[in-house]
């Protein structure tokens, strides 16, 4: 009995609902239908492809108002509202609202609010709202607010606000406020703030903010980039990651690892190499017994410099490493360094505990030739330590302040030391 009464109550819809939608037959001010040589009427009801008011001939109509039962192939859907269980389509365009419980499909172009469980599809632009489970796929350009569960895919420019589980994909460029778990990825330029879980990729421009826990790339580069890694052919902004790679960058890197083969501007990694830039080795000694060797490398004007030192006064075996980040003023007769300096101090093995050594050096340095220099000046020293062994790290004491098991003690001191290469 229960086969039987399905049918007959849709035929009954079918038939009660044909009669009123011939009646609204009606034309508006809006006339876009007629570029496609398509009739108007302003309701219509589908049951399922080709079980509608407007019979077999469904795709040569345009309605304002349109209710699919299962699913809808229709011509368009003109400046109104439409609703599915599963699948509204329609072979032209779309503009309104159209809600299914799969997917809305459009064979040119869309605007207006989509919401679909599945996917929205655009088979040229998309504008306006769309809302999917899975993703929001336009052949050309998509603009406007866009929630993607996996992807916001666009055979064009993709622009305004999208957000996707897993990624944003353009031909072309995307420009935006742009959220995607995974990536955002365009062929040719992105502008805005983009976020992502691993990457922001792009063949040619970036500008704006962009942060990703992986990647950035882009064939050119200004704004602020944070990421692991961050690679560019040319630079200009703000580099923070684990590694900052570029051909060529003005501006300030900040990073375990920076890399150029030209770079102007504040370099901070505790390896910062630049093919134009300075590379020398550094010996110097301290009064407090300390002898160092290091790595220096930077621009010519701003160096970070790596070191290790041994001091064989004390008769136990004490051990530093250190970083500093520097300037260095050139002047007719001489070179004038500054730098601020961290060092851990290690009594025997590693240790754990807090001990370290926070230099201020200000040296005089003089060029003998080309790959050597000397240089020597004083330097303001704190030692901040939990080990009762730091006592005899400093000579003497201007300040010696305990406070919550840690020992605060300042000097003056003096750094001699030279400079090859």
């Amino acid at each position: 009995m229960n086969t039987i009464k399905f049918p007959i109550i849709v035929s009954f819809v079918f038939l009660l609902i044909t009669p009123l939608s011939m009646q609204a037959q009606d034309t508006t001010d809006h006339q876009q239908w007629e570029k496609y040589d398509l009739k108007y009427r302003k309701y219509r009801f589908t049951i399922f492809p080709g079980l509608s008011t407007n019979g077999v001939d469904a795709v040569n109509y345009a309605s304002k108002y349109s209710f699919n039962l299962l699913g809808g192939y229709n011509g368009a859907l003109h400046e109104g509202f439409e609703f599915g269980t599963l699948i509204n389509a329609n072979k032209y365009y779309a503009s309104g609202v159209q809600i299914a419980g799969m997917g809305n499909y459009t064979g040119e172009n869309t605007m207006g609010v989509q919401i679909a469980g599945i996917g929205n599809y655009s088979g040229n632009s998309m504008q306006g709202i769309q809302i999917s489970g899975i993703g929001n796929w336009a052949s050309s350009d998509i603009q406007g607010l866009q929630f993607g569960g996996i992807f916001n895919l666009s055979g064009g420019d993709i622009q305004g606000l999208q957000s996707a589980g897993v990624f944003n994909v353009a031909k072309n460029d995307i420009q935006g406020l742009l959220v995607s778990g995974v990536a955002n990825i365009s062929g040719g330029n992105i502008q805005g703030l983009l976020l992502s879980g691993f990457g922001n990729i792009a063949r040619q421009d970036v500008q704006g903010i962009i942060a990703s826990g992986g990647l950035n790339y882009a064939k050119t580069f200004q704004g602020i980039s944070l990421s692991s890694l961050n690679i560019s052919q040319d630079f200009q902004g703000i580099q923070l990651g684990a590694a900052n790679i570029v051909g060529k960058g003005e501006g300030i890197q900040v990073g375990l690892i920076n890399y150029a083969n030209e770079f102007d501007g504040l370099p901070v990694g505790l390896v910062s190499y630049y093919r134009d830039g300075r590379k020398n080795l550094d010996l110097w000694t301290t009064e407090t017994g300390f002898t160092n060797i290091g790595v220096k490398l930077g621009t010519e004007q701003v160096y970070n410099k790596l070191s290790i030192g041994f001091n064989p006064v004390l008769n136990r075996d004490v051990w530093q490493i250190g970083w500093s980040i520097g300037r260095l003023h050139e002047y007719k007769n001489h070179h004038l360094y500054s730098d601020f300096s961290y060092f851990k101090i290690n009594e025997g093995g590693w240790t754990r505990d807090l001990n370290s050594i926070l230099k201020y050096r200000l040296f005089f340095g003089k060029e003998i030739n080309k790959d050597f220099k000397f240089y020597g000046g004083p330097t303001a020293n704190m030692l901040i330590s939990r080990l009762d062994e730091s006592d005899d790290y400093a000579p003497y004491r201007l300040f010696d302040i305990k406070a919550k098991g840690r020992q605060y003690v300042f000097w003056i001191g003096a750094t001699l030391g030279i400079e090859l290469f």
